[in-house]
């Protein structure tokens, strides 16, 4: 068997220098992360999932480079120190790691369900939490991705470590991206939004950091401890979540939780402030007010009632339907946590568009001319008319680091587009969508699926199996799946990225009959058994027909020469599903 090159291809026994691999414990959008050993002691190591060396659209190996250098400057309790750090397979240009102590523990939340965490508990572990983030601010440094995900506590003793510096702030350190650090969008304070509103069309601007932001993501982790709700929905559109952020105050803590302590509701509400002048002034200040209602309430019955999972608190569904519950299916089994992606952004990004007009961000972006498109060539295909204006290159760059490659998309960025990772979105599924095709009885395979997204891009209708024109987005279609020896039709949903060559897809849900919808994980796939589809650009199959007058011109748009394609879901480790490979380079 041949040495592992990437870190995708590590597995139990490999060696990372003189470190063996154990199991793999998460991966995310910048980073693998796995539980390794030296000499029989136990460590975590985190590898950054691009080399210097490669095309690296999202700044992994500068993200990591500034995680190592992050917590190089900085020693605390609350802090993993690096023990380790280097480049791996090739020490000069490979995949940066580094090395921390490992710990035991749980994520914030899900160690909250877990242990039954009374309130009075759980304020002390934010008590603790706070401590690591006053020193950082007292020297200019600011963490910019906090939430339950980053806070890891420790068995046994309540200990908590703030974690995944991949985003921090450093004083002196060059700039990685232009206008917004990478990070959690619902978390993202209302100034950052006004910022991208009125910032973004100035050269090298960026949102200058502030202890504001990340006391803001304070708040939003305490309204969650007390809520078992997010104060704005991810699953919201773009469009809705932008306004959200920016205008619309969430609903008070108390209406969600009424028996929450009256002082911690309010002391979340100031966080939450769109004001950052009107929250606390400092994490310092925060946490000897925390600590003093502690000492005042903590005997009260508020303080003492132990937490409730979301699954068991269903009178808030009940008296707001709408409201964005927290998700714990995750969190029944001791395990150590898996690194969530540091960018987690929004489905529906259709609304984009109206989105940064509503914003200010409308005459940025379309205001100044873009480059020429580029037309994928094919001798056998007739020219088909440019589907997009592209946007300056550097608004591009922007708005795929601030709210990601589909989003950009939208507005016009069709000549950076960046390389969808499949591979990667199958590894961190969660454990409850790679259980929905085993709870439904699925045979692993290739399913047959047909597009009910898009527009016909001939006079023969999609129906038909004619070709379509397709969108960067929200998609979704119909699968037949061979359930228990049956063959049944579902709808999923899930996004769409389209490339000159070939369209991505990655479904996140699967819709019942009865209405209800489950969690998965799943991709389509081409009757090659690789990734994506092949545009009609790329590919012409014969007798395909195009109306040239049919196809749709909007920014990212793409034509396919027909409905049809194979999806794949991925399951538990038991649930094999058939092998898949990229395309050629040239088909990509």
């Amino acid at each position: 068997m041949s040495k592992p090159l990437h870190p995708n291809q590590l597995r139990a026994g490999d060696a990372v220098q003189d470190f063996r691999v154990v199991h793999r414990l998460g991966v995310g959008g910048y980073a693998f992360v796995f539980l390794v050993e030296r000499e029989g002691r136990p460590y975590t190591m985190k590898v950054a999932a691009r080399c210097a060396a490669e095309a690296d659209e999202d700044r992994a190996d500068a993200w990591m480079c500034r995680e190592v250098s992050s917590l190089k400057s900085v020693e605390h309790p609350h802090l993993l120190p690096v023990l380790e750090w280097g480049r791996w397979p090739d020490p000069a240009g490979g995949y940066v790691y580094l090395v921390t102590p490992y710990v035991a523990g749980s994520t914030f939340h899900a160690w909250r369900w877990r242990e039954r965490a009374s309130l009075h508990r759980a304020v002390g572990v934010l008590c603790l939490l706070l401590k690591p983030l006053e020193a950082l601010h007292e020297r200019g440094m600011f963490h910019r991705d906090l939430k339950a995900d980053n806070v890891l506590v420790r068995e046994g003793d309540d200990w908590p470590f703030l974690i995944d510096f991949g985003a921090a702030h450093l004083p002196g350190a060059p700039p990685v991206t232009e206008g917004l650090a990478p990070g959690t969008l619902y978390c993202q304070p209302p100034e950052a939004i006004a910022f991208l509103a009125s910032e973004a069309a100035r050269q090298g601007s960026r949102l200058p950091p502030r202890p504001a932001a990340d006391l803001y993501a304070f708040g939003v982790l305490l309204y969650e401890t007390l809520t078992n709700c997010r104060p704005f929905s991810p699953r919201l559109s773009l469009e809705a979540l932008l306004v959200a952020i920016a205008a619309t105050p969430p609903l008070e803590p108390q209406r969600l939780a009424p028996d929450a302590p009256a002082s911690l509701c309010a002391l979340a509400w100031r966080l939450l402030d769109k004001e950052p002048g009107h929250r606390p002034p400092s994490a310092r200040a925060v946490r000897e007010e925390l600590e003093r209602l502690r000492e005042e309430e903590g005997h009260t019955a508020a303080w003492q009632s132990p937490a409730r999972p979301p699954s068991e608190d269903t009178g808030v569904k009940e008296r707001f339907p709408a409201v964005d519950m927290l998700e714990d299916a995750q969190w029944v089994e001791a395990r150590p946590p898996a690194l969530a992606p540091i960018r987690r952004w929004p489905r529906r990004l259709v609304a984009l568009v109206l989105a940064v007009g509503m914003l200010g961000l409308g005459w940025a972006l379309f205001s100044e001319k873009g480059t020429q498109p580029v037309t994928a060539p094919h001798s056998a295909t007739p020219a088909l008319p440019s589907t997009s204006t592209p946007t300056p290159s550097r608004l591009c760059a922007l708005l795929a680091s601030v709210l990601g490659a589909s989003a950009a998309q939208l507005v016009g960025c069709t000549t950076t587009p960046v390389r969808p990772d499949p591979i990667g979105y199958l590894a961190r599924c969660s454990p409850e969508a790679r259980a929905t095709p085993v709870k439904l009885g699925f045979t692993p395979e290739e399913n047959p699926s047909f597009f009910d997204s898009g527009t016909p891009a001939s006079d023969e209708s999609i129906l038909d199996g004619g070709s379509l024109n397709l969108k960067p987005g929200p998609v979704t279609a119909t699968v037949l799946f061979e359930m228990k020896g049956q063959e049944v039709a579902m709808r999923v949903t899930g996004d769409a990225m389209t490339m000159p060559h070939r369209v991505y897809i990655q479904f996140d849900r699967l819709h019942l009959p009865d209405g209800t919808s489950l969690p998965i994980c799943g991709v389509a796939v081409d009757d090659l058994h690789q990734y994506g589809i092949a545009t009609y650009g790329k590919f012409a199959i014969p007798g395909a027909k195009v109306d040239p007058a049919k196809v749709d011109k909007s920014p990212g748009s793409v034509v396919l020469n027909h409905p049809r394609f194979e999806t794949v879901l991925v399951g538990p480790e038991d649930y094999s599903v058939p092998p898949i490979d990229f395309a050629p380079p040239d088909w990509r």
